[in-house]
């Protein structure tokens, strides 16, 4: 899931959509013919509007997640004849713009071309490598993706209703598309890993086995609004249930038939995407591509096992200060049986996190000197999704800041849910972490919208990292095994940036990866067999946490050395933030260039 759900499942490997907010221009061509030539500033600004349009309206089901309500009764077309359409877009485009001579243009606004210039070439690329011919997974596609319509589409007005009704029967059409996909890419050697497939599989078939009264899609019709008649809620129970039991369950049925008939015989045995046609090139682009550096596979992997080396000898001295003297591991397992440090109800999982991040809001004043506008809340994991949810992630408000931006809670099966883990969790989701990020970077009126809702994720997760580290410095995890919590959190990134690499490059299986992970980390076996899977079908993504908090680490380093006694914590941050989500090749330069971090 590439749109902004920010949760410790990730998201997709292949050019699944960004967060779109629209900005409408209908004069564009109009505005373009009647400019002055050397109005090179206003050009720019042209083409960016139009690249935004265009991604709105090729991504209406993302346009609507952010408040823009013009494609609400529309889906993604994922044909490949459409998303060729859109790299020939993307080059026009990208022609025009490199046309624009850089040296007529504002400091800003080049940056804004040069970012503009590296988003397209992604794309483009991004097709080049057939990512398209493997649409989904057990992490994400249409089968996952389409469900989660009911948690943003609105049900305000009769007009909604019936936009809802027209997804809901234009969902088959996008599962042929996603079945013609997945047989192109048969036919090229580009499929997913055999046993991931199995599991996407088994998701699939779980939405045939619904009643239409019992299908997710239905509950809209149970929560809808009083503001409608009894008869309108009876004409749309009726349009739904008819909507489900012709459309939506068929279509389910189709792609699981197919998935488990046919597609896993073609699936790839191997789990490292090495194994595909010109593999190793294809990983190092993912590795480019969330790392936003050029940072090479073998260097990654060896930050990784520094990295790791560095925080476990923390961890040991934390074990010998609580009068532990095994290994990791055995730790682990002991704190697993210390039933007083998990949780007893779903309650108290609520209300241990109001308690976390009401604290945590006292505090953020003495770091920050800019906070978001745009409130948040804490929200329970719907139970028809609670068990294969993640522990937490975070939903970003809309463009309108109409509701808060909410970090959803798993209350599932609390018993086995450990309390030393809220504060880690709460500060990378809430805050300091995604929610404070995101919703200053939605705020930032100077910006073109394609920087506010789409940015690097080496940022967006290496803030949310630096974020729980923050947390500590701010006077938080006094509690023993709350900073074991935030330790564990830490290595096991730095984990990933072994395991990811160990997969992909250096052609590791399933079982050695698993076993680094068991050695080095203190998640238990079920936790790291998911994430372990996860990193097989999303290449590269899960390095975007380390990379991005090390660099903020050494830009705020670099600083602090530069202005000694004249550095400003919070003023470092503002400036950090207030860019939107940069790679982290221009996050270096925009910070070498500021010296507004300064006091006096």
């Amino acid at each position: 899931m590439m749109y902004y759900i920010f949760a410790e499942d990730g998201g997709q490997w292949y050019d699944s959509h960004h967060i779109c907010s629209a900005l409408l221009l209908n004069t564009k061509s109009a505005t373009m013919l009647h400019m002055p030539a050397n109005d090179k500033n206003k050009e720019l600004r042209n083409y960016l509007r139009d690249y935004w349009e265009h991604r709105l309206r090729h991504n209406p089901t993302f346009a609507t997640y952010i408040g823009d309500h013009r494609y609400d009764d529309a889906l993604e077309d994922l044909s490949e004849e459409s998303l060729a359409s859109h790299v020939d877009y993307y080059k026009s485009l990208l022609g025009k713009i490199e046309g624009i001579d850089g040296s007529l243009l504002t400091a800003e606004n080049r940056l804004d071309r040069k970012l503009i210039k590296t988003t397209l070439d992604n794309h483009i690329r991004m097709y080049g490598y057939k990512t398209h011919y493997v649409p989904l997974d057990q992490l994400g596609g249409p089968h996952i993706d389409f469900p989660q319509l009911i948690e943003f589409h609105p049900f305000d007005t009769h007009r909604d209703l019936a936009n809802y009704i027209s997804r809901l029967n234009a969902f088959p059409r996008q599962i042929d598309q996603v079945i013609e996909n997945l047989q192109k890419g048969t036919a090229h050697k580009i499929t997913g890993f055999k046993k991931n497939m199995e599991t996407a599989a088994g998701q699939v078939e779980a939405f045939t086995k619904f009643s239409p009264e019992d299908h997710p899609m239905f509950s809209p019709v149970i929560k809808l609004k009083e503001n409608f008649s009894e008869q309108d809620k009876n004409e749309f129970g009726n349009s739904v249930r008819e909507a489900i039991s012709l459309h939506v369950t068929p279509a389910y049925l189709k792609l699981f038939n197919y998935l488990s008939g046919e597609y896993v015989k073609h699936c790839r045995e191997k789990e490292g995407i090495w194994a595909l046609p010109g593999g190793i090139e294809m990983y190092r682009f993912f590795v480019e591509y969330h790392t936003t550096t050029d940072l090479s596979p073998e260097d990654i992997h060896e930050t990784g096992r520094r990295e790791v080396e560095r925080i476990s000898i923390g961890i040991k001295k934390l074990m010998q200060k609580i009068g532990f003297s095994r290994g990791i591991r055995e730790f682990a397992d002991h704190v697993k049986e210390k039933k007083d440090l998990h949780f007893k109800s779903r309650d108290e999982i609520l209300n241990s996190y109001r308690e976390i991040l009401s604290q945590m809001d006292k505090r953020l004043p003495g770091y920050f000197g800019r906070l978001p506008r745009a409130r948040y809340d804490i929200k329970e994991i719907e139970k028809y999704r609670e068990q294969s949810a993640p522990a937490a992630y975070y939903y970003p408000p809309p463009r309108d800041f109409s509701r808060p931006g909410y970090f959803y809670a798993n209350t599932y099966n609390p018993e086995q849910r450990p309390g030393f883990i809220t504060e880690a969790l709460s500060y990378h989701e809430a805050v300091p972490g995604h929610h404070l990020q995101i919703a200053l970077m939605q705020e930032q009126e100077d910006l073109p919208d394609f920087r506010k809702y789409e940015g690097s994720t080496a940022f967006i997760e290496g803030w949310a990292l630096y974020a729980e580290k923050l947390a500590k410095e701010m006077g938080c995890y006094q509690d023993d095994f709350s900073e074991y919590g935030r330790l564990n959190f830490e290595i096991w990134r730095a984990v990933r940036l072994v395991v990811d690499t160990g997969i992909h490059f250096f052609k590791w299986g399933r079982d050695e990866a698993i076993r680094y992970c068991m050695e080095n980390s203190g998640e238990d076996e079920h936790e790291i067999e998911v994430e372990v899977d996860r990193y097989i079908a999303m290449p590269g993504q899960a390095l975007a946490y380390k990379i991005g908090e090390l660099k903020i680490l050494e830009l705020r380093e670099k600083a602090r050395k530069a202005l000694g006694p004249k550095f400003d914590i919070r003023a470092f941050h503002d400036r950090l933030l207030e860019n939107g989500a940069p790679p982290l090749y221009s996050l270096e330069h925009i910070m070498n260039k500021l010296a507004g971090y300064v006091t006096g």
